[in-house]
């Protein structure tokens, strides 16, 4: 029996371990949310508005369903964030995301009842921006803050990596005077500007620049390469104040993070080299491009005071065409496009350069002190434990916002900045372990 029962021993079958089956299973439905955000930011970094109008959809055009007006990209992190919420029993799992999220999940109620304000007074024409310009971002921020620190670090560098290949783009479409995916409506300029895969020059200076800023994180070795690269990139895009602030702060980080190893008496001479490294292939790059290929002449040859630069501040008499209802409720789109035709007419304003100024028309100041503080209150929030370099990545993004209409009508660059944010401090934070 004995042998007997040996031998039946040595055949037996082995059967599958179903728990750690379906814990593996489990796992793998609580990364899909992530996934989805994933692919919803890699949309957005590589379908542009104008790609959308060429191809037949009219996203920032007048007429289409509703829609057809929301990004692609919105509808994935949209979906990645209902089945977040569909995980688990809502009265635990519901009070411990918004205990990982606080300040993007408010600034994202906030957001959403100012939209249903808008839509009842106003009705749906032209609300779509609230959703991709100022609702996803709190909804891809609570996503990503849910996911493992290696997850998030991933998004950050795929962000890093879409923008490079953007601002190598950049460069062929500046030294080659051909736009790969031409503007809609055309960029009614004197100059050459690229357009690369982000569309208009204001959106891809505005991503590339904050990126830049938040790179800074990175390994040497790769800052030697890639700050040359991006700078170079806004050189192709003609956008004189991303460039400047960009080499301000790069200088100023630079000097901070020299003192600071100064300090510390850990000099490394591969920081001393590869900043000179960058700074000369910076500086040989742009001789180059500029004398051999005409490239950023609109920068160069705009460095004074000119009408665009004035318009930004004659888009603040914008407020005296405002009733009192204007200013406590705002007004409709209609009413706007007048006040702006009343701008053109008396003024140099060739439109709306302040995004500050047409959200404030837009909702009055019953909805523009709520979405300001919240807007605040979630980029501090993401930045508070941060390295330096992501504080001056949201400042940088700020400025660059506040200089034109980018958060006031549909732009994903507030997107962006949260995945550059919440990556680059899952980034930094995974390279101060690893360090011995």
């Amino acid at each position: 029996m004995t042998a007997t029962n040996g031998a039946r021993s040595a055949f037996q079958i082995a059967y599958p371990n179903l728990a750690g089956h379906r814990a593996q299973q489990r796992q793998g439905d609580d990364r899909l949310p992530f996934y989805l955000a994933w692919l919803g930011l890699l949309l957005y970094l590589l379908i542009s508005d104008d790609l959308l109008v060429l191809v037949g959809i009219p996203y920032n055009i007048p007429g289409g369903s509703f829609l057809i007006k929301l990004h692609p990209g919105t509808y994935l992190i949209a979906l990645g964030f209902v089945l977040l919420l569909l995980q688990g029993d809502p009265r635990q799992h519901w009070p411990r995301l918004f205990a990982v999220a606080p300040a993007p999940l408010l600034f994202g109620g906030v957001v959403l009842s100012v939209a249903i304000y808008s839509l009842i007074r106003f009705g749906p024409s032209g609300s779509a921006f609230y959703i991709d310009t100022l609702l996803m971002p709190p909804l891809l921020a609570t996503l990503l803050l849910q996911a493992p620190l290696e997850l998030r670090r991933r998004a950050f560098r795929m962000v890093v990596v879409v923008l490079a290949l953007n601002a190598l783009l950049s460069i062929g479409e500046a030294a080659t005077k051909i736009n790969l995916i031409p503007s809609v409506p055309n960029l009614d300029d004197d100059f050459f500007r690229a357009t690369a895969l982000g569309g208009h020059p204001l959106k891809n200076s505005l991503t590339t620049a904050t990126t830049l800023i938040a790179c800074v994180i990175l390994p040497r070795g790769v800052l030697m390469w890639l700050i040359p690269l991006l700078v170079l990139g806004i050189l192709g895009f003609g956008e004189r104040l991303p460039l400047g602030l960009s080499l301000l702060i790069l200088g100023g980080l630079g000097g901070y993070y020299f003192v600071k190893e100064l300090a510390a008496r850990s000099i490394d001479p591969r920081l001393i080299f590869a900043f000179f490294s960058a700074f000369l292939m910076i500086g040989a790059g742009m001789v180059t491009l500029v004398v051999g290929f005409d490239f950023g002449h609109r920068i160069f040859q705009n460095l004074s005071w000119d009408n665009s630069a004035h318009s930004r501040i004659l888009v603040f008499q914008a407020f005296n065409y405002l009733g009192v209802e204007d200013w406590l409720w705002g007004m409709g789109p209609d009413r706007i496009s007048g006040v702006l035709e009343r701008l053109i007419s008396s003024t140099t304003v060739a439109g709306w350069e302040n995004f500050w100024v047409l959200l404030f028309m837009q909702v009055g100041l019953a909805g523009f002190i709520p979405l300001t503080i919240a807007l605040f209150g979630m980029i501090i929030g993401l930045t508070r434990r941060g390295p330096p370099a992501l504080k001056w990545a949201a400042v940088i993004f700020l400025l660059l916002a506040s200089a034109n209409n980018s958060l006031a009508t549909k732009n994903q660059g507030l997107a962006i900045l949260v995945a550059v944010l919440i990556g680059g401090a899952a980034e930094a934070k995974l390279r101060k372990t690893l360090r011995p």
